[in-house]
């Protein structure tokens, strides 16, 4: 469970070379680009850390760390949320709170974790929750329509 869908946008505007063929970057809502900048930082973050380095899944030092600041950016996320969407970002932390503390209890090593059942069913149950996943949805759909995501 991450807190952001994004993609890392250009969020700045600016030309292409010629020799770029991606697509023009979508409008930013002005009103929002700020939060649009601090979900880029939060999206870096969980994909320059534990999504991308496959030894944050067998070290528990460098999974530590790396939830470690996927969690200061998410609660960044949240304390510069718009109103429009805050309790959608609160709910979703909350769940990666309650994460946290599973992953904290085992010092966040990933193989005592899968020796215990109980784990992978509470981290199931918090993935399932109705509440987040709706939350999760109206949050795509606010970063969509506002940060071009």
């Amino acid at each position: 469970m991450v807190l952001t869908t994004c993609q890392k946008p250009a969020l700045r505007g600016g030309g292409s070379s010629a020799a770029d063929t991606t697509a023009p970057a979508k409008k930013i809502n002005p009103d929002y680009a700020d939060f649009c900048l601090v979900a880029q930082e939060l999206d870096q973050a969980s994909n320059s850390t534990h999504g991308n380095d496959p030894m944050a899944m067998s070290d528990p030092v460098k999974m530590e760390a790396a939830w470690k600041t996927i969690m200061e950016s998410s609660q960044k996320l949240f304390d510069e949320a718009p109103l429009v969407v805050k309790s959608d970002v609160k709910l979703m932390l909350d769940g990666m709170k309650a994460m946290d503390k599973i992953y904290a209890t085992y010092k966040y090593n990933l193989s005592e974790m899968k020796a215990v059942p109980q784990v992978a069913k509470d981290l199931n149950t918090i993935a399932a929750d109705q509440s987040i996943a709706a939350a999760s949805q109206r949050f795509k759909t606010f970063m969509a329509s506002n940060c071009g995501l």
